[in-house]
């Protein structure tokens, strides 16, 4: 059966079919979009009643406020993403991640910094403690063994892993 209608947000003569049992609500809307405008209008308290301006790019914006919500910030989606990158973002944690097994450290300016921008953090703390690069070659070894224990005083340099592999094998002798 095909039903005939006017979209009663935007005007437009519509034509859709319907089986008898989807007859039981007659269509209004010409689309999704007219229905959401729709709805949105006619909620009470969803006018544009908040004029605030953005925190990322600084335009005046008018938007929908609850009054449950604290303070609208940004104008849109992609504006709060774009804030909340780096230290804005409130899981930021200094830029320090754990990965296979140890702490490693975003650091986009180190020149020994992985293709992800990520340096270990022992190598880096070594760095430090002897105001170097280290070489490629360089292993640093964990006194404890434990990965996650960056202390300077826990941590020991060896020139290549073969220098490191034969300190394991006298520990286990």
């Amino acid at each position: 059966m095909i039903v005939e209608y006017d979209c009663i947000v935007c005007g437009v003569h519509c034509r859709k079919s319907r089986s008898p049992a989807g007859l039981k609500v007659l269509p209004k809307f010409c689309s999704q979009k007219c229905s959401g405008i729709y709805k949105t209008q006619n909620k009470k308290g969803t006018a544009k009643n908040f004029t605030g301006i953005c925190k990322q790019c600084g335009i005046e914006f008018s938007t929908y406020k609850s009054p449950s919500r604290k303070e609208v910030k940004f104008c849109s989606l992609k504006c709060l993403g774009e804030h909340q990158k780096g230290e804005n973002n409130p899981a930021y944690n200094g830029g320090k991640y754990k990965c296979c097994g140890y702490y490693v450290l975003f650091m986009p300016d180190h020149p020994k910094r992985s293709s992800k921008n990520m340096v270990y953090e022992h190598r880096f703390v070594m760095e430090c403690k002897l105001g170097r690069y280290l070489t490629d070659e360089e292993v640093v070894h964990h006194i404890d063994e434990d990965k996650l224990n960056n202390d300077p005083s826990n941590l020991m340099l060896f020139k290549n892993q073969s220098e490191h592999m034969q300190h394991h094998a006298n520990l286990r002798k």
